[in-house]
């Protein structure tokens, strides 16, 4: 964030509309890193998947991906601890990370080709 001095005719009204400029910057830019990391990480797991299971047909296929679901999300409900958290915390960040699992690995398909 820069700072720059104002007159008393900007005032804090002034002062503020810069750090409010600055601090929507720094947002958009963590929501755009953060966007770009689940991306590339959705593809990594995608082609490791994909070549990983793809040579069993499409059912064993999608019995592999099913077990992987319910294994990360029973690892995440029985043995993720978040230090420095409350409880209600830890139940939403964890509810919220087995709900990824599920969207990210069931948008998995089987590719015929």
């Amino acid at each position: 964030m820069q700072i720059t001095r104002c007159s008393m005719a900007g005032g804090v009204l002034e002062f503020t509309r810069i750090k409010e400029a600055s601090m929507a910057e720094t947002a958009n830019e963590i929501q755009s890193i953060n966007t770009a990391w689940q991306i590339a990480i959705q593809e990594i797991l995608r082609m490791v998947i994909r070549d990983m299971y793809h040579g069993g047909g499409e059912a064993s296929f999608r019995s592999h991906i099913k077990r992987i679901e319910e294994a990360a999300v029973d690892s995440i409900h029985t043995d993720l601890r978040l230090r420095g958290t409350d409880e209600w915390t830890e139940v939403l960040v964890k509810e919220r990370a087995s709900n990824f699992v599920t969207t990210l690995l069931t948008s998995f398909t089987y590719d015929r080709a």
